[in-house]
């Protein structure tokens, strides 16, 4: 089984915990890469000006919009045009209920969008469900391609 590489952009520790929890129930092996901003997570994964980054590229982006000191629709912006990124399943996570945002998400790029269920319970099944969705179909194409 292979080790799913995640980025999970999200401030709330009890949050990244329960992530972590979701992604165990649902037997997903995995090494979760944190960061604690969306500017951190800019800085740290996208190219800038004058400054080289290596190429890391996860198996999916989860980002929460409300982080401290960034826009999570300007990440989102920022991580879809970053040539090395741009194939990643991005899925937004957040408490936000409104349609606009899920709306606006699709629209930028993001493949799903996950609002926090209030239910732990709920909450292991729904993210764990899509985390586990996600790294599936980013899977499908490699399969597709012809051996060399």
């Amino acid at each position: 089984m292979n080790t799913s590489q995640i980025v999970l952009i999200e401030d709330n520790p009890a949050d990244v915990f329960l992530v972590e929890m979701a992604l165990k129930e649902n037997d997903v092996t995995f090494h979760m890469t944190i960061f604690h901003s969306g500017q951190d997570a800019v800085r740290a994964l996208c190219s800038h000006p004058g400054i080289e980054i290596t190429a890391f590229v996860p198996d999916a982006i989860l980002l929460d919009l409300n982080t401290p000191k960034s826009d999570g629709f300007q990440v989102l912006i920022r991580l879809k045009n970053t040539p090395h990124l741009a194939q990643v399943p991005i899925a937004i996570i957040t408490s936000s209920q409104v349609a606009s945002d899920k709306a606006r998400s699709s629209l930028l790029g993001a493949i799903r969008f996950i609002p926090k269920p209030s239910q732990l319970e709920e909450f292991l099944a729904k993210v764990g469900q899509a985390i586990k969705e996600m790294l599936a179909a980013k899977e499908i194409p490699e399969a597709k391609q012809p051996s060399e």
